[in-house]
């Protein structure tokens, strides 16, 4: 498995964008804090390659929208 992309957050989650080369697939594994991970899965190929990364992409923003809720709360 190599990552091609990955984000961390001071609360704890995590975001990353990984493929497995010899078994032709994408994954997405978006990791909020203290929940465990959600795992997204595509197959290896130009035509989803910018479906995985609309979908990391808008992990990246629900961690984001949750961090400034969390930081404006307290």
């Amino acid at each position: 498995m190599t990552t091609i992309i990955q984000d961390r957050f001071d609360s704890g989650a995590q975001v990353s964008l990984e493929m497995d080369k010899s078994e032709g697939e994408l994954f997405v594994f978006h990791c909020p804090a203290g929940q465990g991970c959600k795992v997204s899965k595509w197959p290896l190929d130009s035509y989803h390659m910018p479906i995985a990364m609309a979908h990391y992409e808008q992990c990246l923003e629900l961690e984001r929208a949750a961090f400034e809720a969390s930081s404006t709360s307290a």
